[in-house]
C-alpha cells in the first residue's frame, strides 16, 4: 500500500514538473519572439527605406539581419513546439502552398552559415514542382534542420537538397533528401 502511494506522488510530481516546464517554455518563447518580431519588422522598414533612396550597400546587411533574426524565431518555435509534443498537444495546421519558394528561403536562411564553413550550399528542386498539402512551419522547420545539421558537420564541402515529385499507389508525393560532404 505504502509502495502505491508513493508511486502516486511521484507520478504527480513528474505531471505537474512537465506542466511547469511547458508553461515556463511557452512564456519564455513568447517574451522572446515579441522583440525578434520588433527586430524583423524594423529591419524590413529600413530595407525599404534603402530601397526607395537607393543606398545598395544596405540591402545585403540588412537582409542578413532578417534571416539570422528568423532563424532564432524558428529555433524559439522549435523549443516550444517540442513541449507541445512532449506534453501530446502538437496541432497541424495543413495548407496548399507553393513548395519551390520554401525551398528558396531555406537556402537562403541557411546560406550565411554555410558560407561561415565554406561550404557550397545548392539545391535540386524544380521550379515548376508545384504546391505541396502540408503543414508549411513544420515542413520548414524540418528542412532548415535538417540543411542546418548537414552544413554543422560539413566543412569546405557541398550541402545539396534534392526535392522531387513522384506518382505512387495512385497519389502524388514529394520526397526531400539533404546530403553532404561532411564527416556523417
Amino acid at each position: 500500500k505504502h509502495y502505491e502511494e508513493a508511486l502516486t506522488v511521484a507520478r504527480d510530481q513528474a505531471k505537474q514538473a512537465s506542466e511547469t516546464k511547458s508553461s515556463f517554455l511557452a512564456n519564455m518563447s513568447h517574451e522572446l519572439r515579441t522583440p525578434l518580431n520588433a527586430i524583423i519588422g524594423v529591419t524590413e522598414m529600413l530595407q525599404e527605406d534603402a530601397r526607395e533612396f537607393k543606398r545598395e550597400d544596405e540591402f545585403e546587411p540588412l537582409e542578413r539581419v532578417i534571416r539570422a533574426a528568423r532563424h532564432l524565431l524558428a529555433l524559439i518555435n522549435d523549443i516550444l513546439d517540442l513541449s507541445k509534443v512532449e506534453a501530446g498537444k502538437i496541432e497541424l495546421h495543413l495548407e496548399s502552398f507553393p513548395l519551390s519558394p520554401l525551398v528558396e528561403d531555406v537556402l537562403k536562411t541557411i546560406q550565411p552559415l554555410a558560407e561561415k564553413n565554406g561550404n557550397e550550399l545548392s539545391a535540386n528542386c524544380p521550379g515548376d514542382i508545384g504546391t505541396i498539402r502540408a503543414d508549411q512551419t513544420r515542413v520548414r522547420q524540418a528542412l532548415l534542420n535538417l540543411v542546418s545539421n548537414a552544413n554543422k558537420f560539413t566543412e569546405h564541402g557541398k550541402v545539396t537538397m534534392r526535392v522531387q515529385r513522384t506518382a505512387e499507389n495512385g497519389g502524388d508525393w514529394i520526397t526531400m533528401e539533404v546530403s553532404d560532404t561532411g564527416i556523417g
